[in-house]
């Protein structure tokens, strides 16, 4: 009986992985989905694209953001955002690591965060955060405004998701 019980897991997981799709598309770009992402409905009209990516190492979130031609501020005033919902362990603000490259001919900047975080919308904490806690952003300047890939949640989970984060900006095509 627990044989039969776990063929028929192992068929709903198979079947799960072959419903996912293998990318999205995000205005006018496909956007590769890694294995291991379950696609959700957006939370809010900001979001463009949804996941999750769980796992026994922790929760992970990741969201792509779009504000239009001029929206959402410049690159910097994000990270500067971002950095101020971070502390160390020993309550000091935490500096973002920030690299600049490229992913499908449009410049990126990516973005690294680790401690204790407080997201919110707005400029510092936003309550008291969780600790262990990880962001990841690649923000892509398109010619339709930048888009805000973000990949946050547990450091475990964060680091376990973060090449197939970097692989599905970097994996970005222009859709047909």
């Amino acid at each position: 009986m627990r044989r039969l019980g776990a063929a028929a897991l192992a068929c709903l997981a198979l079947a799960a992985q072959a419903q996912a799709p293998k990318s999205v598309r995000v205005l006018d770009w496909l956007v590769p989905v890694p294995a291991g992402w379950t696609p959700q409905v957006p939370s809010s009209t900001m979001r463009v694209a949804q996941f999750t990516a769980g796992s026994k190492l922790g929760a992970a979130d990741i969201a792509v953001f779009h504000f239009g031609l001029a929206g959402g501020g410049t690159v910097q005033e994000n990270i500067d955002r971002w950095a101020s919902q971070f502390l160390d362990g020993a309550g000091k603000p935490v500096k973002p690591a920030v690299e600049k490259g490229s992913a499908s001919g449009m410049p990126v900047t990516w973005v690294a965060l680790d401690g204790r975080y407080a997201r919110g919308v707005g400029t510092g904490a936003q309550g008291p955060g969780a600790a262990n806690q990880s962001l990841r952003v690649a923000v892509l300047e398109t010619p339709a405004g930048n888009l805000f890939f973000q990949l946050w949640g547990d450091r475990a989970a964060v680091a376990a998701q973060e090449g197939a984060f970097r692989g599905s900006v970097s994996g970005l095509k222009r859709a047909p």
